[in-house]
């Protein structure tokens, strides 16, 4: 009970799910990961004045080590392009 209201009541108001509901209270925070990669990427982007599509940056970061594949780089890529 929230305020007098039950969940099942709030979310047939807001016109939402319950399993949707309690899907959102779980946070999901980048895995450390993710969050390199992104990192590299950006400044693979920096470095080259955003000249490099997601084929270049992918080689680039193979170069300097990193394990990714063609898979990753490109989602992430968006990252950089967008900004």
């Amino acid at each position: 009970m929230q305020g007098g209201l039950s969940i099942e009541r709030m979310c047939l108001l807001a016109r939402v799910s319950r399993t949707g509901f309690y899907r959102s209270l779980k946070t999901h925070l980048p895995r450390e990961e993710d969050t390199e990669v992104r990192s590299a990427i950006q400044q693979v982007a920096l470095e080259h004045r955003r000249r490099y599509g997601y084929r270049r940056v992918t080689a680039e970061l193979k170069r300097r080590g990193m394990q990714v594949n063609h898979s990753i780089a490109p989602g992430k890529a968006i990252l950089f392009l967008a900004a």
